[in-house]
């Protein structure tokens, strides 16, 4: 679980975000993000993921996949949006493919 600190949940921290942030994407997630002292990190996904039961599951997962990485994150204010087929995917996938972005964006350590 994402502590109160790290958590993004403004709508101008997230629309501040989506205007002036880089966009990386891998087939299943998007990363959207600013350089930051802190690290702040904003879960985005659809109704065109799937019902409540779906989306639920997949914000889950991403935020416990950010969790996990949070130690070694370079300071951004994010926001991970899931594209339709995350809904068919599981945790080490999702995870992975966080993972990738981080290191490309040079977030992760």
């Amino acid at each position: 679980m994402l502590d109160k600190a790290h958590r993004l949940n403004k709508h101008g921290s997230f629309a501040y975000v989506y205007r002036k942030g880089v966009r990386l994407s891998e087939p299943d997630v998007v990363l959207i993000y600013t350089p930051a002292r802190s690290v702040r990190v904003g879960f985005s996904v659809s109704n065109k993921v799937g019902k409540a039961v779906v989306r639920n599951k997949v914000k889950r997962r991403l935020r416990a996949s950010v969790a996990a990485h949070l130690h070694g994150m370079a300071g951004c204010q994010a926001i991970v949006v899931a594209n339709p087929s995350a809904a068919g995917k599981d945790y080490a996938a999702l995870d992975g493919e966080l993972v990738a972005l981080l290191r490309r964006a040079e977030l992760l350590k």
